[in-house]
């Protein structure tokens, strides 16, 4: 009978060793997502300040557009671990940001890498780690 409760107790201490595990684990999951998901809203954010100045006339800047190649880039490795998918388009986001003219729109529309299309992909994960 003692081994009996001596071995529920081992149960139980290994049961809440490997909740407190996962628990661990989900906490430090989110947390990545959080900052993969705060460098994408900076790159957009950014990406939509250089825009909303280009349609008030402001000349282009390709050091600018580097720069939001960057943020884009880091975004993309960032997300990797949380989405792949979204991961992807990122990447290839800030390829265009580093060479635009080389983009046609059929090529950017294949590619689902418009403003709009990744921050409803952010969106959709921050509700998934909300």
């Amino acid at each position: 009978m003692a081994a009996e409760i001596g071995d529920w107790i081992s149960l139980t201490a290994l049961a809440t060793s490997l909740f407190a595990l996962v628990e661990a684990k989900k906490a430090n999951r989110t947390g990545e997502t959080v900052q993969a998901l705060t460098h994408v809203i900076d790159a957009s954010e950014r990406t939509q300040t250089y825009l909303a100045l280009r349609a008030e006339g402001s000349d282009r800047s390709r050091q600018t557009e580097h720069e939001i190649a960057e943020l884009w880039s880091r975004a993309a490795f960032l997300i990797s671990r949380i989405d792949q998918s979204l991961a992807v388009r990122l990447d290839a986001k800030s390829r265009f940001w580093r060479n635009p003219d080389t983009w046609s729109p059929t090529l950017r529309a294949s590619k689902q890498i418009s403003l709009s299309s990744v921050t409803t992909e952010a969106r959709r994960l921050m509700a998934a780690y909300a």
